[in-house]
């Protein structure tokens, strides 16, 4: 878990879903769909949804106008 970490740099290689809800600010369940979705980089382990660290960064600075859209699918959704 991230609750320690204070910079980018010192966090984990490979984040849980945990980890997502704490560095986005969103709901468990908004970060398990999110995970679930086809454009974020979920890596399965057994039963449980991580994602590295490294792609998630790509993923957080894709061009705005993709997440632009992202943000109103999940708005609506929920």
């Amino acid at each position: 878990m991230i609750g320690n970490c204070s910079s980018w740099e010192s966090l984990p290689l490979i984040l849980q879903a945990k980890d997502v809800q704490m560095i986005l600010g969103i709901s468990k369940g908004k970060t398990y769909e999110l995970m679930n979705s086809l454009d974020f980089p979920t890596i399965y382990l057994n039963k449980r949804m991580v994602v590295s660290k490294d792609k998630f960064y790509e993923w957080l600075n894709q061009d705005n106008r993709k997440i632009k859209r992202r943000a109103i699918y999940v708005s609506r959704k929920g």
